[in-house]
């Protein structure tokens, strides 16, 4: 019999289903351990996380990859690792992720930026490489956000262009019907000729809570290339993570400025512009804010730069999650944070009646009032849920109900590569308001406990220095 409920604040926050995996902004993990049984460690790392980053899903079979994906954050996960539907994007994917963690480190304090905002100062920043790439590593832009520069060469062999026909810089935006931003998978779909050099993501989160960019380089900066045909692709230009109706993020700006900075340092006859219309017009505005920015006497600061050295990126390796803070995630909370709710004294008086119900339902069904009142718990359980229902004992599903019978949500086991992990759950709200429950086992929530929380901790607290 389950005698408490402890809250998992790490998050670690999944819903599979089949092979894909769905990550929800409102997800939240809990853990249900058994008085009589050791709870499963979390050290049990798949076999993937050993295999360099690199190899990982290459030469997979891949049926199960998700085929309209929207984002970055809608891929699906096969041994750990997302599966791009081609080897190509697979490949630009796991080059991003290799750099992401032979760049990781302490971030630099504000000092180092020398009161420098939005770049608008006079940059000191790396050199390209005498064959037209950019050098591949970490530029942070502040303490908090960094721009990842990472190579996914295309093939062994370019067609470059002379300098007479480099004429422009071109920034591009995805335009798609699918509104599909994940620029990986767009690499998979220019498959033919080097569309452009260039790629931008969206703005990511990594595991630390600092938010990045990748700007994927997949040709050398004077590739012959076919994007931009209204300036008669006369030069480099790259693709930034954006569909016409969105805005661009501030930080795509801040790393349009970067790439735009280092290309023409490298070829200084190129102008740089936008595509037709307003396409790319706001990253080539912040760009000229920053030429007028330095015409006028800016300071010069010279950029945090972490390199990615050819031999960590080749043996990264690692949890996916020890790297990315995934969609619907929250960031981790510290040991000395977590909580055990409720007390265990508190469960005494819990009914003997499981036999009907499943321990996680009688779990839930005795707990969730209090639940409500929790401040750790007081954004994740919706307030109106009056009863849970099942479907069947064994299914290992919770359905949270409103008054009306109406299904707010659902807390089901949470899984890892696939494999549900013991005495771990996730709340997952409801697509549809209107749903109904077809369960055969409902009840009502136990009157709301009077006893006070008094949160424990169940490992040791590490002081704070």
């Amino acid at each position: 019999m389950l005698d408490w409920l402890r809250l998992v604040p790490n998050g670690l926050i999944a819903v599979s289903a089949g092979y894909r995996t769905l990550f929800c902004a409102g997800a939240v993990a809990f853990a249900l351990a058994a008085s009589t049984l050791p709870s499963e460690s979390l050290a049990q790392a798949g076999g993937q996380d050993a295999t360099p980053v690199k190899d990982r899903n290459i030469g997979a079979a891949r049926a199960g990859a998700t085929r309209l994906p929207r984002s970055e954050g809608d891929q699906a996960i096969v041994n750990g690792w997302p599966l791009y539907r081609t080897e190509r994007g697979q490949t630009a994917f796991n080059d991003a992720m290799a750099a992401l963690t032979a760049t990781e480190g302490a971030a630099p304090p504000a000092q180092a930026f020398k009161g420098c905002i939005g770049l608008e100062c006079n940059l000191s920043l790396p050199a390209l490489s005498a064959d037209g790439w950019m050098p591949a590593g970490r530029i942070w832009v502040s303490p908090a956000e960094y721009v990842l520069i990472a190579h996914s060469p295309r093939s062994r062999s370019y067609r470059l262009r002379g300098a007479r026909g480099m004429k422009y810089f071109v920034f591009h935006e995805f335009h798609n019907g699918s509104r599909n931003t994940d620029v990986f998978d767009t690499i998979s779909s220019h498959a033919r000729a080097v569309f452009v050099p260039l790629y931008m993501s969206k703005p990511m989160t990594d595991a630390k809570g600092r938010r990045f960019v990748v700007v994927m380089q997949v040709a050398p900066h004077d590739v012959v290339s076919i994007h931009a045909s209204n300036k008669g692709s006369a030069g480099p230009g790259i693709e930034v993570a954006k569909n016409h109706a969105e805005v661009t993020e501030p930080l795509q700006e801040l790393a349009g400025i970067l790439v735009a900075t280092m290309i023409k340092n490298a070829a200084p006859q190129l102008q740089i512009v936008n595509h037709q219309g307003v396409e790319g017009l706001s990253m080539l505005g912040a760009y000229e804010r920053r030429l007028s920015a330095v015409r006028a006497g800016a300071p010069a600061v010279a950029l945090p730069f972490v390199p990615a050295l050819a031999p960590r990126v080749a043996s990264a390796s690692g949890s996916f999650d020890d790297m990315i803070l995934r969609p619907g995630m929250s960031p981790r909370i510290p040991v000395a944070e977590r909580g055990i709710v409720p007390p265990r004294a508190a469960v005494a008086a819990v009914p003997a009646t499981s036999a009907v119900m499943s321990p996680l339902a009688e779990n839930l069904r005795v707990n969730l009032e209090t639940m409500k009142r929790h401040p750790d718990f007081a954004g994740i359980i919706p307030a109106d849920v009056a009863a849970i229902a099942e479907e069947a004992r064994e299914a290992g599903v919770v359905y949270l109900l409103d008054a009306n019978r109406r299904v707010l949500g659902r807390i089901e086991p949470h899984r890892e590569n696939g494999t549900v992990v013991n005495g771990k759950f996730v709340y997952v709200p409801a697509e549809r308001a209107d749903a109904k429950p077809k369960f055969v086992r409902t009840a009502a929530l136990a009157p709301a406990r009077t006893v006070a929380l008094r949160p424990t901790l169940d490992e040791p607290v590490t002081p704070k220095r």
